[in-house]
């Protein structure tokens, strides 16, 4: 028996369940390789992304989830469910979002900025809401209300538990002061100048 074979063309939730372990790697393969305009259905952007059906749905309902469409509504005798799709540029997007994140304050500015950090449950700041490992995890943070905004020289005043995270953005926000410190010293190193030869 050919198990590739075996896949159905478009996947159900009921389908999905009965897949083989081979059958869901061929399936994510077969994915993979359709092209950047493709459109997938609840079942096979939750492969595609390595989610629950379940998931996507509360990631899209918290606003955090990837963009979907749903087929034109029709009503009469012509009356059809409106089904979710999502295109697979739109999932690689949010993918990469959730995968790749990684927190770039790159101007003084980004300092003075409200950023989302994750408190536990005793108090002290975890990390950063996009270091959370996964969609879930940020999802969790969100519904308990285990989540505050702060400027990041506000969140180092406080308890951490998560002490290398805290190395790691210690680490920034110095080398972000020690920047405009240097950038402030050379504009009056300039200042100076001008004044001297009477410019």
């Amino acid at each position: 028996m050919n198990e590739s074979s075996d896949i159905p063309f478009r996947l159900t939730q009921v389908a999905q369940k009965r897949l083989t372990a081979d059958q869901l790697a061929e399936v994510r393969r077969r994915l993979e390789e359709r092209p950047e305009n493709a459109d997938f259905n609840a079942v096979e952007a939750a492969i595609y992304v390595g989610r629950s059906t379940k998931t996507l749905k509360r990631a899209i309902d918290a606003g955090v989830g990837p963009a979907r469409a749903k087929n034109p509504d029709a009503s009469g005798l012509y009356a059809t469910n409106r089904h979710t799709r999502y295109r697979k540029g739109d999932l690689d997007a949010w993918r990469s979002s959730l995968i790749g994140f990684a927190v770039e304050f790159k101007r003084f500015d980004d300092l003075t900025s409200d950023a989302p950090w994750i408190v536990t449950s005793e108090g002290k700041i975890w990390g950063h809401l996009w270091d959370a490992e996964s969609v879930d995890d940020v999802l969790r943070a969100l519904s308990e209300e285990a989540v505050v905004l702060v400027p990041l020289h506000e969140a180092l005043r406080e308890a951490w538990s998560n002490m290398p995270a805290r190395r790691a953005y210690e680490a920034v926000f110095d080398d972000l002061v020690e920047h405009e410190c240097a950038a402030i010293k050379a504009a009056g190193q300039r200042d100076e100048l001008r004044l001297d030869i009477g410019a």
